[in-house]
């Protein structure tokens, strides 16, 4: 391969779906990280005024990324898009198991962006004001069993949110793993 052809090589359509794998896979672990910072550095009702300003853009950004990655591998491997003369081989071939790899990581963010993330917001601010009408914090001895069963429900969609954002995460990192063998 010539040098023009190496600096070439992240403008051709392979060089674009590592691109935008390690994107994806990227913008996951900088979520993950900068959560966990923000958490430990803000006050708990503004960190979670700021999350709630910042999941969604980071749902919308990672969908479109992963999206983006599963068409541009569909592209590679048109084989693996269904037709009357040709069975589909996802679950045999390993371009179908990385393509199941890819939708692995998609769905579950989608389903945060649409669903669990939105959730989780409208309990938290409910939360917030359950707080401040009781004059007290949600972990405090003797809170009201409304503010209760709000600390139940946000832990259980937060919880999920959680699980299905490490789902996509390991989901790329497969892919990756995957790709490189």
């Amino acid at each position: 391969m010539s040098i023009f052809q190496s600096a070439l090589a992240p403008f051709t359509v392979k060089g674009f779906y590592l691109i935008t794998w390690g994107t994806a896979l990227g913008t996951n672990v900088w979520n993950t990280i900068s959560g966990y910072r923000t958490f430990k550095t803000l006050p708990r009702q503004t960190f979670g005024t700021l999350q709630s300003r910042l999941q969604p853009l980071y749902f919308t950004f990672s969908s479109l990324a992963t999206s983006t990655l599963l068409f541009t591998h569909l592209w590679f491997h048109p084989g693996l898009i269904s037709s009357p003369r040709v069975e589909p081989h996802w679950a045999t071939s390993t371009e179908g198991q990385q393509g199941l790899l890819i939708v692995a990581s998609l769905i579950p963010q989608l389903l945060n962006l649409l669903i669990v993330s939105p959730l989780a917001s409208d309990i938290m601010f409910e939360r917030h004001r359950q707080e401040r009408v009781e004059g007290k914090e949600y972990d405090e001895p003797n809170v009201s069993e409304a503010l209760q069963k709000l600390n139940t429900k946000f832990s259980l969609y937060h919880g999920i949110a959680s699980a299905l954002n490490t789902i996509s995460f390991l989901g790329l990192a497969g892919l990756g793993l995957a790709v490189s063998m």
